[in-house]
């Protein structure tokens, strides 16, 4: 069904323009997810579709709260649309029945993504590229076999969304993404989306780090970060970043609370022992995890939480580390 050449065609006869039709991404969105989602939207309303884009839970990312409001991204709380059996749900960097996308009433028509998920869906659609760095690289090839024209803000949202998720280009970069970014950078306006990236932090984040730093936890390569601090999504995955770049850690874990349960934000630059396969190893039965080669996610809830050292050691059994390793961490 999804040919290189008409992926957009296959996805718009699936979809009935008597019905309403809603773009979810995961919960907790980030800005690969909302600029996909957002450049998704125009496609579908050049087509004349009435396409709402929404998402669960809230937006924890300054930067991505800056980026909806000055490119006025049409996303909204799911909670505020009038949902029900008759409408079209395409869910946008997010597979069914992952833990980050809340089930909404109406029925899953379409699925994109670039996540490997557990099972092939059974939606009529879907298009899955787990070989590629983003969403938004996925959504701008749609453009370009449509021909459709992209605005300023939907190239400059499209171009932040394939940094971020490419830790601006420099993770998981395929040839398709270098393309993407090649002609997303003179379509887009790239001073001002670099800008809201790279200032996404707050001198009410330098505690973090400064905790992250104290509580570090070293064994041979591996890094574990415990926090205790809440923070966005955003400054833990910088946290991750941070570490990953001494020149003596290889992957890393950072574990801070949130609310009801605890997020787990991962990095590795060892193909061996890629992200989304260590995650899942180590949360099994406590928790759930996923992501690519080079970075990851997860999340424990709190009932289920095993401690600090448990899950440490969690982590390095599923980096196949002996022991000796572990008893001869430090903490910095």
């Amino acid at each position: 069904m999804n040919t290189q050449t008409s992926r957009l065609q296959d996805l718009v006869q699936v979809l009935d323009k008597k019905r309403p039709v809603v773009i979810q991404v995961h919960d907790f969105p980030d800005h690969d997810a909302v600029a996909a989602g957002f450049a998704l939207s125009r496609l579908l309303e050049n087509r004349d579709f009435s396409a709402s884009l929404c998402y669960s839970g809230r937006i924890q990312s300054a930067s991505l709260e800056e980026a909806v409001e000055t490119f006025n991204i049409p996303l909204v709380p799911s909670t505020s649309l009038a949902i029900n059996q008759n409408t079209q749900i395409i869910l946008v960097d997010g597979f069914i029945g992952n833990k980050n996308v809340t089930e909404l009433e109406g029925s899953v028509v379409g699925l994109i993504d670039h996540h490997n998920p557990p099972e092939k869906p059974e939606c009529p659609f879907f298009d899955i590229r787990p070989h590629y760095g983003s969403c938004s690289t996925m959504v701008y090839e749609y453009f370009q076999e449509s021909g459709d024209e992209l605005s300023i803000e939907v190239a400059t949202s499209l171009l932040m969304g394939l940094m971020m998720d490419t830790a601006f280009m420099t993770r998981g970069v395929t040839e398709h993404d270098m393309k993407a970014f090649s002609e997303l950078f003179f379509l887009g306006d790239w001073e001002r989306g670099s800008r809201m990236l790279k200032n996404s932090l707050s001198l009410i984040d330098l505690g973090v780090f400064r905790e992250a730093i104290n509580s570090c936890e070293v064994a041979g390569d591996f890094a574990f970060v415990p926090i205790q601090k809440e923070c966005s999504p955003e400054v833990t995955a910088l946290t991750a970043d941070f570490f990953l770049g001494l020149r003596e850690i290889r992957f890393v874990v950072v574990l801070v609370p949130d609310r009801e349960e605890y997020r787990i934000s991962v990095r590795s630059e060892d193909l061996e022992r890629p992200s989304d396969v260590i995650i899942r190893k180590a949360l099994r039965g406590i928790g759930y995890g996923g992501g690519h080669v080079h970075m990851g996610g997860g999340n424990i809830p709190r009932d289920l939480f095993p401690g600090q050292q448990t899950l440490r050691n969690r982590f390095l059994v599923a980096l196949g580390m002996e022991e000796k390793e572990a008893s001869g961490s430090t903490s910095e």
